[in-house]
């Protein structure tokens, strides 16, 4: 047989072997009922600036936790954004009060503001305007510097409907809004130039409440708040899945009110791994009139692949060169094969003497040759294979040991 045919044949068999191993998993969110029983602890309380004003939207950055307070739906008020520090430092360095007020701006009026998230690639917050006292404005999501909290751009996804929610996901480098009820509720995904690129139906039906409120992305799941107030039903989260187009659960919230007459979760973001935030609007019973950002941990599945990608693509790298070497030899072995052909068409007298010194010994050296050189080169790829095995169980004991104090750190 062939010697570069029985090569690739002992290479492919080994890397189909090793690439049948269930390496590829993602870190996900655990189960469509990650936010059964969840427990909320309140990490910032501010008071809302209007007389009219409510906290609508919220989104996180490297350094901030950020709101948006809608000052009035009847007038052109400017409305509030304020960023509050999510680390022990600021984006300098310096030492900080962890969710400390870092930063208030005034310098827009953005509608109803119903939905916020924020694209690190291109280091923007979006905003979904959702009710529009500005006919262009219908269906129209803002771009704003998430460095200075200046507009950039408008971006029109439809006349035809109003946006109630946005988020971003990046993994695929995508967008997923929230449609009003001139929509169906739909959820729509949209690519990077919010073009929209496929509509997951119409969930007009399935919502707890009589609304929806601002929602996030995570992995396979859109998570998001019914709008439940004075239903006297208390507070819901909904899940739903991309993949399955349906929603997969609506869980009883139970934040940890003390003298609350009336609440309103509005938004909802990621913190990090299975780290959440709520941002939730408050009437007490004084009179005192505030929101509050609350964070829990759900349950999350920690499988780290990139390694395990890294890893294959480099076998099948390795393999690939190993069959360019190889060819590449059976190229020069093919010339020098011919050559010995002439010579011996030439000289037919040599070429049985050297038949006869050698010629079944030479086939059984090759061929020895043949299975050292095959199993150096299996022995290399499970070799690789048990190190990212080892990467792999080293990174997931540094995650599971960071997220241990994700209640601490979030």
């Amino acid at each position: 047989m062939n010697r570069g045919v029985v090569i690739s044949y002992l290479l492919g068999m080994f890397l189909f072997l090793f690439c049948s191993v269930p390496m590829d998993a993602r870190a996900e969110i655990a189960s469509d009922n990650a936010f059964e029983g969840a427990v909320w602890e309140k990490i910032i309380e501010d008071d809302i600036d209007g007389e009219y004003g409510i906290v609508q939207s919220m989104c996180v950055t490297e350094d901030y936790i950020i709101c948006l307070e809608n000052s009035s739906d009847l007038s052109q008020e400017l409305d509030v954004i304020r960023a509050y520090y999510r680390n022990d430092t600021d984006e300098d360095g310096n030492p900080v009060e962890r969710y400390s007020l870092a930063k208030r701006v005034e310098n827009l009026e953005y509608e109803h503001a119903n939905g916020m998230t924020y694209n690190p690639k291109t280091r923007e917050i979006l905003v979904a305007l959702y009710i529009n006292s500005s006919a262009e404005n219908r269906g129209a999501i803002y771009r704003v510097d998430a460095d200075t909290f200046t507009l950039k751009a408008k971006e029109k996804i439809s006349d035809d409907y109003n946006i109630l929610g946005i988020g971003y996901d990046e993994e695929n480098d995508r967008y997923v809004i929230q449609t009003d009820a001139d929509g169906g509720y739909s959820f729509k995904i949209l690519d990077s130039q919010f073009r929209v690129t496929e509509d997951l139906g119409k969930y007009e039906d399935t919502c707890v409440g009589y609304n929806f409120q601002d929602l996030c992305v995570s992995g396979d799941y859109i998570i998001n708040f019914p709008l439940t107030l004075n239903m006297g039903i208390g507070d819901y989260i909904q899940m739903y899945s991309i993949s399955r187009k349906q929603m997969v659960s609506a869980s009883k919230l139970t934040f940890p009110f003390e003298n609350v007459v009336s609440d309103e979760p509005e938004s909802i973001c990621e913190l990090g791994a299975g780290a959440f935030a709520a941002v939730v609007n408050l009437d007490y019973a004084d009179g005192r009139r505030t929101f509050c950002i609350y964070k829990t941990v759900v349950p999350y599945n920690f499988s780290p692949s990139d390694a395990a990608k890294d890893a294959k693509n480099q076998i099948k790298a390795d393999v690939g060169q190993s069959k360019d070497t190889q060819e590449a030899k059976e190229s020069e072995d093919k010339k020098t094969e011919e050559f010995r052909t002439t010579q011996e068409d030439e000289s037919p007298d040599a070429s049985s003497a050297q038949e006869e010194r050698g010629g079944s010994g030479k086939g059984w050296v090759a061929g020895s040759i043949l299975l050292l050189l095959a199993a150096g080169i299996a022995g290399g790829i499970y070799t690789r294979y048990l190190s990212v095995k080892r990467e792999r169980q080293r990174n997931l004991e540094r995650i599971r040991k960071e997220r241990e104090q994700a209640g601490r750190h979030y």
